[in-house]
């Protein structure tokens, strides 16, 4: 009886699922644009869990990825990654990805991208997909297209030059501190690239917004930490983040009982904690600022600014207010250092290129020591910003920027104009359009150079340099238009902070095997770099399998 019901359950499953999917196609239809079907929903709770497994099985099949039918490569969570600018060449610049789910617009025309992304009334974030993230109250992630000017007023005023300064100095400080503890672990090669860089970005946030000063702790001296108590901000954030999944999926109040299990009520007590510490630091902002004192001068300063109990409009209450400190620490967070983990590993396996970045450092800095150096040289970097931008051109944290459209819209696809119903998810073909050998020669090659460009006098001093300005619409990592990160400008200054007081006294390397050429040890970089993952973010699977050493120079 029990095995009747449950092929029941499963059969019941399959045609509503295979229905669902028609009924999409149908719609799709009338959009008169290329059509791929998948039967599963990639980001869809049960194929999350579920498709590890068919990945990990499929990989010990000896065919290549590119050979599979549609079905399979456009049902995995990172194809964006995967297939980059190959649907484009395929389908053209406007096509629909199909599932059970809905109707997916995929659009790789920079005018059209440009279009959307101005419209923003129009083309709305779904806000549905990132409620999850409400942990601690709303934010400018999943703020109604009515409430968002008001949040964004909010959050955006704390970003200012005075942060962008502290952002400068705390990360050549933090930076130091990590390369000092790698080359003092250069015998045994650098003990885990992705958890040290996060450390260097989770300093930085803590003490910009909140004024606290915290110390580097290495990867391998990290693990040794007894973070249980999670009694600072750094510490509590830090598990929050780590285990972020678990809280999107069960609030931590149900995760602080007493028959809950060990592991998770560790989880639940750190987010209380974290609570707690927004919670108290707020409230003594506002008593500062109340009895006229300047306060901490953080984030969370301009912020407490903004709160108003009496919820007049045009400021935050204070569960918002807590919100968005979680929700600029949490966007801020990993998207800069999973950059930097694939920046750095990449120069490993370039001298040449390091040597080119230590010429500018050397003439930027005129022999300044690091810890002189002063904000105002940020802007001079411009090879070092380069090979942050090329990494992002690649390795985008963030592979696709949702939309959706609020009602019936139009969209200009070259001579075609596009019929859109109401509530179509829409989605800017980011790594797509990136990759698109249409607007990026050897589009595929990691080459920081290209975004360089002499001055047009033709000057070979390096102060002339002048970096590339993309055609509009076909980079766009931090989005753009008005609902564009409002830290972007933060993860620019921490990828150049950390990249020039790296290089100014040290070489990444990667170690050789025996008769290893140097075009070996490049492609065994290239192919780590690959073998990367989306789960919440693009992150390599596993970058200890190269072995780093940094080395002083």
């Amino acid at each position: 009886m029990t095995l009747f019901l449950l092929l029941g359950a499963v059969f019941t499953y399959v045609a509503w699922t295979l229905l669902c999917l028609e009924s999409n196609v149908r719609k799709a239809r009338r959009l008169d644009v290329p059509i791929v079907r998948t039967p599963f929903d990639v980001n869809g709770h049960l194929w999350v869990i579920v498709q590890p497994l068919v990945w990990k099985l499929l990989s010990y099949i000896p065919i290549p990825w590119s050979s599979y039918p549609d079905i399979v490569r456009f049902s995995h969570r990172n194809w964006n990654y995967l297939e980059k600018s190959d649907p484009i060449n395929r389908f053209g610049p406007v096509w629909a990805l199909v599932c059970p789910g809905g109707v997916h617009l995929y659009f790789a025309d920079p005018a059209a991208i440009e279009n959307i992304f101005s419209r923003w009334r129009d083309f709305v974030r779904p806000v549905h997909k990132y409620q999850m993230l409400s942990i601690f109250g709303p934010s400018l992630f999943n703020a109604q297209a009515d409430e968002y000017p008001r949040h964004r007023k909010a959050v955006a005023a704390p970003f200012n030059e005075s942060t962008m300064k502290f952002v400068w100095l705390e990360t050549l400080r933090q930076s130091r501190s990590m390369v000092s503890y790698w080359n003092g672990h250069c015998a045994k090669g650098i003990p885990d690239l992705q958890r040290d860089v996060r450390t260097v970005t989770l300093n930085v946030l803590a003490s910009t917004v909140f004024r606290e000063k915290y110390e580097f702790i290495g990867s391998a001296n990290l693990h040794e930490q007894d973070l249980s108590t999670a009694k600072s901000f750094r510490d509590a954030l830090l598990l929050v983040h780590e285990y972020i999944i678990h809280l999107m999926v069960i609030p931590y109040q149900y995760l602080i009982g007493p028959l809950v299990p060990k592991g998770l009520s560790r989880i639940g007590h750190a987010a209380k904690s974290l609570k707690d510490i927004m919670t108290k630091v707020v409230a003594e902002e506002k008593s500062a600022i109340e009895n006229g004192k300047p306060g901490s001068g953080g984030l969370v300063t301009s912020l407490v600014r903004a709160i108003d109990h009496v919820s007049k409009r045009g400021v935050l209450s204070l569960e918002e207010t807590l919100g968005n400190v979680f929700m600029i620490n949490f966007a801020g967070l990993d998207t800069t250092a999973n950059v930097l983990a694939f920046l750095v590993m990449r120069l490993a396996a370039e001298p040449s290129l390091q040597d080119w970045l230590h010429e500018e450092i050397l003439a930027v800095a005129q022999g300044r020591p690091v810890e002189d150096w002063e904000y105002d040289l940020f802007p001079c970097f411009k090879r070092c910003y380069a090979v942050f931008l090329e990494t992002l051109r690649l390795y985008a944290p963030v592979t696709g920027v949702p939309k959706m459209t609020s009602s019936g819209q139009t969209v200009q696809v070259g001579e075609r104009l596009i019929q859109i119903p109401p509530g179509t998810d829409v989605f800017p073909m980011l790594l797509g359009i990136q990759t698109d050998p249409r607007y990026w020669e050897d589009p595929f090659t990691w080459k920081p150079s290209r975004w360089i460009t002499r001055a047009p006098e033709g000057s070979a001093a390096i102060e002339d340099e002048q970096l590339l300005v993309p055609r509009a619409g076909t980079f766009f990592p931090w989005s753009e238009g008005t609902q564009s990160c409002v830290g972007k400008k933060v993860s620019q200054i921490e990828g150049v902070a950390v990249l020039a007081s790296l290089l100014v006294t040290h070489r990444m390397r990667v170690k050789h095997k025996p008769d290893e050429t140097q075009a070996q040890v490049r492609k065994r970089v290239e192919d780590c770099c690959d073998d990367s993952n989306f789960s919440i973010l693009l992150e390599m699977n596993d970058p200890s399998k190269v072995g780093l050493e940094c080395v002083e120079i």
